[in-house]
């Protein structure tokens, strides 16, 4: 039996991975839009969540990948209630803000935050992308440059990534 085979048979070290990128192509493409077509923003920021839930529901059609670990489901699951703790928190404490741009800024670093313990579930790649799309949401805080150039930037990052871990990264892994 090949190395190939044999590693494929034990299971990909993250089955996830591809329900994860095609959750961040769905949801990176959806930001993208909204950003060029701002005026009808909200269709776009939906159908991206939808496009990428769904999407990443239909990954079980693929071949397997393997089954995920117990802490590879507490990883995916403890990101999402850190991220809904967070975002919570932020809409809390910026409610008086003036500026959506601050507010919108933080939910970009929050969602950042909870990509890094999603490499539980999904591999170093969706850390990787977490740790960039803090540096984003950070650099837009900061830079006060306008809000649409770190948007797009992070519609990019998440849709890149989401590519990478889709296509790439699983076939690389067993390469």
């Amino acid at each position: 039996m090949s190395p190939v085979a044999l590693l494929a048979d034990l299971g990909h070290p993250y089955p996830l991975i591809r329900g994860g990128g095609l959750f961040l192509l769905g949801v990176g493409t959806g930001f993208l839009l909204s950003w060029i077509f701002n005026k009808h923003w909200l269709p776009f920021v939906i159908g991206g969540f939808v496009t990428g839930f769904v999407g990443s529901g239909l990954s079980a059609l693929l071949p397997s990948l393997g089954t995920p670990s117990i802490a590879q489901i507490g990883g995916l699951v403890g990101a999402f209630v850190l991220e809904g703790g967070l975002i919570y928190l932020v809409l809390t404490k910026t409610k008086d803000a003036d500026d959506y741009q601050t507010t919108i800024l933080w939910i970009l670093f929050v969602v950042g935050v909870h990509f890094v313990p999603m490499g539980l579930a999904h591999g170093p790649l969706i850390s990787m992308l977490g740790v960039l799309t803090m540096a984003n949401a950070y650099a837009g805080m900061r830079l006060k440059a306008p809000l649409p150039v770190f948007g797009v930037i992070d519609a990019l990052l998440k849709f890149g990534f989401g590519a990478v871990m889709l296509f790439a990264y699983p076939a690389l892994t067993f390469a």
